[in-house]
């Protein structure tokens, strides 16, 4: 099984665009698809448009529907008693429009067990009502890794949903003022331990292999990154985040993973193909995948 490329689309795109950058990507995600009656960027664009879905599944793409984004915090809208009503018109849409797939981006949404019981009674709802139809539609989330720190995080998301959830988009960017948490280099996204600034061995919680043992299958952990240093984000300001690691940097973190036998991942997700420029990274990491097999 070889591992996924996925990257998201967010702004409004056009067929050319898509076409000059699509060739290196397993999946790909349009985003967002908000609440039934807020749909934008890329997924607006689909919404009024399938010729790119089918050009898409033409050339063996999975198409996923990215749902939420950061700004959407469900515990604080209209649908905070109504988990179960979301995901059934959020299956009912993404059906209706031939998605592949479904991606929960719903990162604002507070991780206590409230937050937590949302994310499970959605993701169910979404899984029965296609099942009831018969139809087979992937599903995936996409949190932040310090979202799988806590027992009772994401790790009860993956063991209360009975498995299915395909993989995680983990965001290793953006995250955090601990020193670890800028996830720029190897140690910070697969060591248990790193050496911090003060030249002391201390723990990792959210690397790979600590996220495995919480309960995440690692074929399922699928690595979120940066596609330029413009695509961070710090305090609203685009370019002041943290994560971003430069693509032939990146690649080499990728083939010392690949090599790694203590553990796997699931592969790479970027954040966002709309600054992939005629889908360079896309290919490059899709190279560096196609000599890994994931292992479990």
């Amino acid at each position: 099984m070889k591992k996924r490329v996925v990257g998201y689309f967010l702004n409004s795109i056009t067929f050319e665009e898509v076409k000059k950058k699509y060739e290196g990507y397993t999946d790909v995600i349009f985003s967002y698809w908000v609440t039934p009656s807020k749909i934008e960027g890329a997924a607006r664009t689909i919404d009024t448009d399938k010729n790119i879905l089918n050009f898409l599944k033409e050339n063996n793409k999975k198409c996923i529907l990215g749902v939420g984004g950061d700004g959407f915090d469900p515990l604080n809208s209209e649908y905070k008693d109504k988990a179960e009503d979301y995901g059934f018109k959020l299956a009912e849409y993404a059906i209706s429009k031939e998605y592949d797939g479904i991606n929960l981006d719903i990162t604002a949404i507070d991780h206590s067990e409230e937050g937590i019981d949302w994310l499970i009674q959605a993701t169910m709802a979404v899984y029965s009502y296609c099942l009831g139809l018969n139809k087979s539609i992937e599903i995936s989330h996409a949190p932040q890794a310090p979202a799988f720190k806590k027992e009772k995080g994401y790790s009860r998301v993956e063991k209360e949903t009975g498995g299915v959830i395909s993989f995680y988009n983990v965001q290793y960017f953006n995250q955090g003022i601990w020193e670890y948490q800028k996830y720029e280099n190897y140690e910070s996204m697969f060591a248990k331990e790193y050496i911090n600034e003060a030249g002391f061995k201390d723990t990792n919680p959210t690397a790979v292999p600590s996220i495995i043992d919480r309960g995440i299958p690692g074929s399922k952990i699928v690595v979120g990154k940066p596609i330029t240093s413009n695509d961070t984000t710090y305090d609203g300001i685009e370019g002041e985040g943290s994560g971003y690691i430069k693509q032939e940097d990146l690649q080499d973190i990728f083939e010392r993973a690949n090599q790694d036998t203590n553990f796997t991942y699931g592969g790479v997700m970027g954040w966002k193909i709309d600054s992939d420029t005629n889908g360079e990274w896309g290919i490059a990491m899709s190279e560096t995948m196609s000599t890994a097999v994931i292992n479990s």
